[in-house]
């Protein structure tokens, strides 16, 4: 357990707050993560208010600027970058899409990218017409992947695009490293990172970030770094783009009201042990499933996923988790996947390693 200063939120009073974990040990952060009390409350006040008051009048968006402030200095705390250079979206998809669009890739162009990416970043790739490079890292241990990388990368590469947090195994890629072997652009997505482990976006020269996962923060929510708006050329603009002179000009979507303090109250829920405890219940997670003889392809003292495997079919078995109130999920490629936050503690892993020993 965390050592915890005196008024500090303990574990047990942080895991009280989502009521879901009541009854279930909800272990998929990495799709949606669990809603708060907080949260829920915090979108229904905003709605109420719009209903009450009426979403269009002055007064509703006087109210809404300083929540929408707020919420750009959080995340820009959590990326570590100043907050003029974060932009709100509606998710790490649209972000990826704004990046890739704003780069004009095309044929003549290279990208180098991973085998391991989720379809938010590899199909804004694909679409660009750029020429795609693909370092083969999920097969690989996890020390392998910066020289996997590198070996990818051409005179004609324009761009590195990879995850932070690869989401099919949770292994973690070393940014700064290869950052700093390339000096190439770097567009890092960031939906299994931010709210996981620490991040230090600057880094990189975009960052995406996700609000409903590891944030617990409504769907549809999400935010991007942008070291130099200057350096894109977007070929979708908004109302934004008149409105403002930073990153926030690349804007498409204004969020709603109710998203905006949705997350807002969902940041403000996080305690300050969060990613010590996450860590802590990995390592409990590997060595609850290795200890039943179950297959996990995780390496220890990577992100928070933790990818294992189980004879019969996945989907079946994620079917009959949930049937207990045990909730995971099924990859693409057939393992499983644990998402294990700060919420949940080792009686939630318990019941996942005693399902594990009911299947095999």
């Amino acid at each position: 357990m965390p050592l915890l200063r005196e008024g500090t939120m303990t574990p047990a009073e942080a895991r009280a707050l989502f009521p879901v974990l009541q009854s279930r040990a909800y272990l998929n952060a990495g799709s949606v993560g669990p809603l708060s009390h907080s949260t829920l409350e915090a979108m229904h006040a905003t709605q109420r208010l719009g209903l009450e008051r009426g979403r269009g009048a002055i007064s509703a968006w006087e109210a809404s600027m300083p929540v929408e402030a707020e919420l750009r200095s959080r995340i820009a705390s959590l990326l570590g970058v100043p907050v003029e250079k974060v932009v709100l979206t509606t998710s790490t998809t649209e972000a990826c899409n704004i990046v890739i669009t704003g780069l004009r890739l095309g044929p003549d162009d290279e990208v180098v990218t991973t085998d391991a990416e989720h379809p938010g970043l590899a199909a804004p790739l694909r679409a660009s017409g750029a020429r795609i490079r693909e370092a083969r890292v999920l097969q690989r241990p996890a020390a392998e992947a910066l020289r996997a990388i590198l070996d990818e990368v051409t005179p004609r590469t324009r761009l590195i695009a990879i995850s932070h947090v690869l989401w099919l195994n949770g292994h973690v890629l070393p940014l700064a490293e290869i950052k700093q072997a390339t000096g190439l652009p770097l567009l890092v997505d960031g939906a299994q990172s931010v709210g996981a482990i620490p991040v230090d976006a600057s880094v990189s020269d975009w960052y995406t970030a996700s609000g409903q996962k590891w944030l617990c923060g409504p769907e549809t929510t999400g935010a991007l770094y942008v070291a130099d708006h200057t350096r894109l050329r977007p070929q979708m603009q908004a109302f934004a783009s008149s409105m403002h002179e930073d990153a926030e000009r690349l804007r498409v979507v204004h969020l709603a009201p109710s998203m905006v303090a949705g997350l807002l109250a969902a940041i403000d829920d996080r305690p300050e042990w969060a990613f010590d405890r996450a860590a802590e219940l990995v390592a409990y997670t590997r060595k609850s499933l290795l200890g039943e003889g179950v297959e996990v392809r995780t390496e220890a003292g990577q992100g928070t996923l933790v990818s294992f495997r189980a004879p019969g079919d996945p989907v079946e078995i994620v079917k009959k988790a949930e049937a207990k109130d045990v909730v995971i999920r099924n990859l693409p490629d057939g393992w499983l996947r644990a998402s294990v936050g700060w919420w949940n503690d080792e009686a939630d892993v318990d019941r996942l390693a005693a399902l594990m020993r009911e299947v095999s």
